[in-house]
């Protein structure tokens, strides 16, 4: 008996990466639309006694930020192609939602000292696809997948975030696109819980399989901010990272897990 994805998930994967490459367009029109002339400038270009209600009184020194988006795991490494292959998962089951927490501070005109956090999770139900247990039920099991970096990073503004004006007014810009890169730890795990089949007595048997481990990450990254009023700015954030492990002995006999991924996330930041 060989199991059917159900049609209403098949329907589910197919909108969350239409969903996926809507938010690339929007996110790489945004971007790119903030380098071009004009858009960039600081907000009023007037003399000091034009400036708009929207200045500040001195230029920002940190930010405290909250995004919220998606994370795109690889999954490209053989445990996710054995457990896509035997049980009913796809690997673009474990897209799922992203929430990051930023803490800048301004180390220079152009630059940005960075410390993030970003959590992800997602669990899926499965059972195998070609085997039943002796009274014809599924053989069933959940899959856990996590990641939760912590990393420093530097940010280079392609544009300064603003300009004094006079001794008191400082003016920010209203696009602020960025180039990003930083590097830090990673805590991962990878669990599945459930029956499984040992191919060798074919027996079915419980378990909890799991691997979780601190390992290296770095990433490169991309994005803008636009500032809606005086300290209040919209991000747009883009990061790609690498990080992989070797799997704990529940997982013997495979190559290092695939903990590379995508994260795209929108948000609030609040400079001050």
């Amino acid at each position: 008996m060989r199991y059917q994805t159900k049609e209403s998930e098949n329907k589910s994967n197919i909108l969350y990466h239409s969903l996926f490459r809507v938010s690339v367009l929007i996110f790489s029109f945004l971007f790119f639309y903030s380098l071009l002339p004009g858009t960039m400038d600081v907000k009023a270009q007037e003399s000091p006694g034009e400036t708009k209600d929207d200045f500040l009184f001195q230029k920002p020194r940190a930010y405290l930020g909250f995004r919220l988006g998606a994370f795109f795991p690889d999954t490209d490494s053989r445990i996710f192609d054995m457990i896509t292959y035997e049980l009913t998962l796809e690997k673009g089951d474990f897209d799922t939602l992203d929430l990051g927490v930023d803490l800048g501070f301004s180390i220079h005109e152009r630059f940005d000292l960075v410390f993030s956090l970003d959590t992800s999770e997602e669990t899926k139900s499965s059972e195998f696809r070609d085997y039943v247990d002796d009274q014809g039920f599924p053989i069933t099991q959940s899959t856990k997948y996590s990641q939760t970096p912590i990393t420093a990073g530097i940010r280079y503004l392609l544009v300064p975030r603003g300009r004094q004006v006079g001794q008191y007014a400082w003016i920010p810009s209203r696009f602020v696109p960025y180039l990003s890169a930083g590097a830090g730890i990673l805590s991962y795990k990878f669990e599945q819980t459930g029956d499984f089949i040992d191919y060798e007595t074919m027996e079915i048997f419980p378990a909890v399989l799991k691997s979780s481990d601190n390992v290296w990450v770095t990433y490169l990254g991309c994005g803008a901010d636009y500032n809606i009023y005086k300290s209040l700015y919209l991000t747009l954030d883009f990061r790609y990272s690498w990080a992989d492990d070797h799997l704990d002995r529940d997982f013997t006999g495979f190559d290092p897990i695939d903990l590379n991924g995508i994260r795209l996330t929108t948000g609030i930041q609040w400079h001050f």
